[in-house]
């Protein structure tokens, strides 16, 4: 079950748009955001907010990679994958940050903290190579700056902080 704060939250998102289907994506990263994934059960209830098929909603999250229908780490690594980000260097960091959590790419870490996965392009070509995690993106990155990132991610998780 959703939280009420939540459930407000989608339907605040459903009142920005003209087309309530047009807030379909926010109203699921809402969701996701809570539960840090999206279950069935989940999917069944942003679609009765929206009076919409829970099958076509499952069918919207396999479409977008930043939409999980299976549990994933406290912090998704999306290293940018596209040509630019590969041509400086993205598939080092790839390499490196699967080496360095001993995770292979699409899995998460032994303590749940970490999920490795490619993302295809995050529209900030001049940062490659590059990666988001949650919705912060850091750019121009190196194996020494990927781990520092990872250890002051591993450092905020242990402090209690999102």
């Amino acid at each position: 079950m959703l939280l009420k704060q939540t459930q407000d939250r989608i339907r605040q998102e459903i009142q920005k748009y003209p087309s309530r289907r047009s807030a379909l994506v926010g109203a699921l990263r809402i969701a996701q955001r809570e539960k840090g994934y999206l279950p069935p059960d989940v999917l069944g209830e942003v679609a009765a907010l929206f009076e919409y098929d829970p099958n076509a909603l499952n069918e919207l999250v396999t479409f977008y990679s930043m939409l999980y229908r299976e549990p994933v780490g406290r912090y998704v690594l999306a290293v940018c994958d596209s040509l630019a980000c590969y041509l400086v260097g993205s598939d080092r960091i790839i390499d490196h940050l699967s080496r360095f959590l001993d995770v292979p790419v699409g899995g998460t870490t032994a303590d749940g903290l970490f999920s490795l996965r490619r993302a295809e392009c995050l529209a900030a070509c001049d940062l490659g190579p590059m990666m988001m995690v949650d919705e912060q993106y850091y750019g121009n990155l190196t194996p020494e700056r990927v781990e520092s990132i990872v250890n002051e991610l591993r450092a905020r998780a242990s402090e209690g902080k999102a």
